[in-house]
């Protein structure tokens, strides 16, 4: 398997099943977009998910993603609590060592990259908290009838919305829960942020100067820690992971056909098959991508609405 494509292992966000933390950014969003209850935390989620993007764009070598960093991503990902558990008995400057350390590192990634890495992944652990506890919100509507509510979010998603809406004020808890763990994680990712656009210009300084000041330097580097320059970076991720001949994009394409295919299958042998029949052929029985990223895709194809 190329190190790019390293799985990160088990993380679910709004019923999307990701795999891959550089590349489906993209796909992450456009799930969470999903959720009934997405506008009142619209400026959360852009929040967490512009610093993940800007995380990314550390990594980025001539516009492209090198091999390893999809391996460094994944096993941060995978030893996150590790890592926390060891940074939080350390002074924030040996995060880098740490992160080493816990990965044992066997090529000479900058300080820079694996900070915002641990950035990245803290940030997403933020949308995932959120994400999950609105979808969860969703998953308790459909008690009421699978079917019917099945239909009205199709059809009505307006009451589907209000619906939901009334599921979430009858759990004040489980939101002061999800909100207070966003802030959390979200505040963790700032702080590594700021430090990996620190070791970030340090990296790119010339110490050997006569001229150079301690001083100085750190306050030219905190102000352009979340610059234009930030955003500048981030966009330029963002433009990297939307590059037709992308693996993200290949693999898009892929998965696009196999639902196509699969559809094109299921109403041929059943022409009146219902939209909820289909989706649960697909994701249930056949397997091939979670309920969010069938739909999109059966909408994409026009197979929805029917």
């Amino acid at each position: 398997m190329d190190d790019e494509n390293m799985p990160i292992g088990r993380l679910e966000i709004a019923g999307l099943d990701v795999s891959n933390l550089l590349w489906e950014q993209d796909d992450i969003e456009l799930a969470v977009r999903e959720l009934a209850l997405y506008s009142p935390f619209r400026e959360h989620f852009k929040e967490a998910l512009e610093l993940a993007n800007y995380a990314t764009s550390f990594w980025l070598e001539d516009g492209r993603y090198p091999d390893r960093a999809g391996s460094v991503v994944a096993t941060v990902f995978r030893l996150r609590d590790e890592i926390e558990d060891d940074a939080s008995c350390a002074d924030a400057g040996s995060l880098p060592s740490v992160i080493r350390q816990t990965l044992s590192i066997d090529h000479d990634d900058a300080d820079s990259q694996l900070v915002a890495t641990y950035a990245l992944v803290q940030s997403i652990q933020a949308v995932q908290v959120l994400a999950n506890w609105l979808f969860e919100t969703e998953l308790y509507v459909f008690d009421l009838d699978a079917d019917l509510i099945a239909q009205m979010q199709a059809t009505d998603p307006k009451k589907y919305s209000e619906l939901a809406e009334k599921e979430r004020l009858k759990d004040p808890a489980g939101e002061i829960d999800a909100r207070e763990s966003f802030r959390a994680f979200m505040g963790d990712a700032d702080k590594a942020l700021m430090l990996a656009s620190l070791y970030r210009q340090v990296e790119d300084t010339d110490v050997s100067k006569g001229n150079f000041k301690v001083a100085n330097f750190l306050s030219e580097a905190l102000s352009k820690a979340f610059s234009a320059k930030a955003s500048q970076r981030g966009a330029a991720a963002g433009k990297a992971n939307r590059k037709p001949e992308s693996v993200k994009q290949q693999d898009a394409a892929k998965l696009f056909e196999r639902i196509r295919s699969a559809a094109d299958r299921h109403i041929s042998a059943n022409p009146t098959i219902s939209e909820l029949d289909l989706k649960k052929a697909l994701v249930k029985k056949e397997r091939i991508a979670s309920e969010p990223t069938v739909k999109k895709y059966l909408i994409l194809g026009g197979y929805l609405p029917r």
